[in-house]
């Protein structure tokens, strides 16, 4: 159980790895007026597919922990609720295909940006806010 909540912790770093390249490309793409290309839609399709990973890895911890242990607290449903929002919202810059290549960095730029907010907010609604997910790269 410990070890599907570790993995499920240190998967946040891909996800803020993969974020921060994709928004670098995209707003470099964007600024230099170049098309929406197959690595944009690859980049942004990466974002969604780590999020859907991490995902699948919290809701087996949600249900496993709370059969085992702590029948699922409050918090728990909240954080959940707010991240399977994230995840959809996540997936969006799949509706814009048809939209101009201004709208289409614009809109994936807005959306990582959300996501990563609504991340945040997810977190905190947790026992203990950020200090109870721990955000150091200490032990």
């Amino acid at each position: 159980m410990d070890t599907l909540f570790r993995i499920h912790g240190e998967v946040r770093w891909l996800i803020l790895i993969v974020a921060a390249i994709t928004v670098i490309y995209l707003v470099t793409r964007w600024l230099q007026k170049k098309p929406y290309d197959q690595r944009a839609t690859f980049l942004t399709t990466l974002f969604g597919v780590t999020l859907d990973i991490q995902m699948l890895l919290g809701l087996i911890y949600f249900v496993w922990s709370g059969i085992d242990w702590d029948y699922w607290p409050r918090q728990r449903f909240e954080h959940l609720a707010v991240m399977f929002v994230a995840v959809g919202i996540a997936h969006m810059p799949r509706r814009w295909q048809t939209q101009a290549d201004t709208v289409r960095y614009r809109n994936a730029i807005a959306v990582i940006i959300a996501v990563l907010v609504l991340i945040v907010v997810g977190i905190l609604l947790l026992p203990g806010g950020s200090s109870s997910y721990r955000w150091d790269f200490g032990d």
